[in-house]
């Protein structure tokens, strides 16, 4: 919820107004805009770029094997049991 607070709000007769230039800086920003009406929020406009990152992240998490590594990573990880960066990217080779 806060980072919504901090999210760029914008209403429907300003969005109208100006919707070349907020897309404009939609896409230079790459943030969202929330769209309000009657002061309620009623929309999301998003980036494209954006908007396929997270579908991706969508259907990551909707694959119960993925999940289910990630979750155990993430136990290893708070156990102490990760591996530091630097030996990971010295075994790559950056």
């Amino acid at each position: 919820m806060e980072e919504l607070l901090r999210t760029h709000f914008v209403g429907t007769n300003e969005l109208r107004k100006h919707l070349t230039e907020l897309l404009h800086n939609l896409r230079k920003e790459g943030e969202e805009l929330v769209v309000t009406k009657q002061g309620k929020p009623v929309a999301v406009i998003l980036d494209v770029e954006k908007y396929l990152e997270i579908q991706e992240t969508l259907r990551e998490f909707s694959d119960p094997a993925y999940l289910a590594e990630l979750l155990e990573a993430k136990k290893e990880f708070a156990e102490g049991k990760g591996i530091a960066a630097e030996k990971v990217y010295e075994e790559k080779g950056l």
